[in-house]
């Protein structure tokens, strides 16, 4: 990748990849009229692999409040967090929607499947393991929430066909094709991080080789960043006084800056996030791709680079360019999609 990239990248992000002014209008249900006192509020909560996020979420899609914890290893432990959640509403909500990493089966709440760190949910009902009374339990893969707080309030609105990366820690992703979330036979559809991107590369912690998450998630980009370090490569950044090494936005601003080892490895990242979208352009022929995740905080850095080449290598099948787009609800938009769920159960809101 050319040095001058770089410099580029650094500067207004292009208007292909810029984002919409936020708006949060909403579809009622005639279910829903004058004679509720309050405006309808939903729980929502994000399982995610290293933290756990709850808000109070109202039909507009607006938090009005908040809680993040480091994610619990038990299932007492998350009892506890979100019964703490329900006691700080100061009025009655609709119900609870949980996104949790792995398979999870909506119907039943039941996660089928759910490798790493939370294991210990497997084969479990949310909707018991909460145990939240009378209130309803509603339950979907993280990706898959984060793509529905993206339709019903952000990037997504009036969209019908979209396809959602969320980068962080690991690599998930959605997919809405005419104006339903791709599912599957078994509810796997859709987890696009674990796409085969290198048939020589290494194990994932799904089981197969190669995947998009084994060489581009914030693991992976920290990880081989400190190998360089490990072997005294000329690093411009260093591990933190407690042992931390540097994250993703570090590692991409380092390269922006001139530091060799981050380029070597963001521009070697960045190639194999490049050949999946375009993959995934080419499978699902979205009207808008979203990116999603903590990574997203590098900013043009992210996708500048590689986008006239992605553009170049679509145009020809697909006629168009796509855009690109960030995630508009950032930080909580798994939590408001998560509370989408009980909306979109009661018909309070619609796709």
């Amino acid at each position: 990748m050319a040095r001058a990239v770089w410099s580029s990248a650094m500067a207004i992000l292009p208007s292909r990849i810029a984002q919409t002014r936020y708006n949060a209008q909403t579809i009622v249900s005639e279910k829903f009229t004058s004679a509720d006192a309050l405006e309808p509020l939903a729980i929502g909560v994000d399982i995610g692999g290293t933290g756990i996020k709850a808000a109070i979420v109202g039909l507009s899609g607006e938090l009005l409040d908040s809680v993040h914890a480091p994610s619990p290893r038990t299932i007492s432990g998350l009892q506890d967090f979100v019964h703490s959640v329900v006691k700080r509403a100061k009025t009655p909500v609709r119900g609870i929607g949980i996104g949790c990493k792995g398979i999870i089966d909506a119907n039943s709440t039941r996660v089928k499947s759910s490798p790493g760190d939370l294991s210990f949910l497997e084969g479990q009902l949310l909707s018991e393991v909460i145990g939240a009374g009378d209130l309803q339990v509603c339950a979907e893969n993280d990706a898959r929430v984060a793509l529905i707080g993206e339709v019903l309030w952000g990037s997504a609105r009036g969209k019908r066909n979209v396809v959602m990366l969320t980068l962080g820690t690991g690599v998930g992703g959605a997919v809405l094709v005419d104006g339903v979330i791709l599912h599957g036979a078994t509810g796997a559809a859709g987890h696009l991080g674990h796409t085969t991107i290198d048939p020589r590369g290494g194990l994932c912690i799904c089981g197969n080789y190669g995947c998009l998450e084994t060489h581009f998630s914030s693991r992976t980009i920290e990880s081989d960043y400190w190998a360089h370090m490990h072997r005294a490569a000329p690093a411009r950044l260093s591990i933190s006084r407690t042992g931390e090494v540097p994250n993703p936005e570090a590692i991409f601003r380092a390269a922006a800056e001139g530091d060799e080892c981050a380029r070597y490895v963001v521009d070697r990242a960045l190639d194999y996030l490049g050949a999946a979208l375009v993959s995934f352009l080419h499978t699902f022929d979205p009207e808008i791709f979203i990116l999603g995740g903590n990574i997203v905080a590098a900013g043009p850095q992210l996708i500048a680079p590689i986008q006239d080449r992605i553009a170049r290598r679509t145009r020809t099948l697909l006629g168009r360019e796509v855009p690109i787009v960030f995630q508009k609800i950032v930080g909580y938009g798994g939590v408001a999609g998560a509370a989408g769920l009980v909306f979109l159960k009661q018909n309070l809101l619609a796709i």
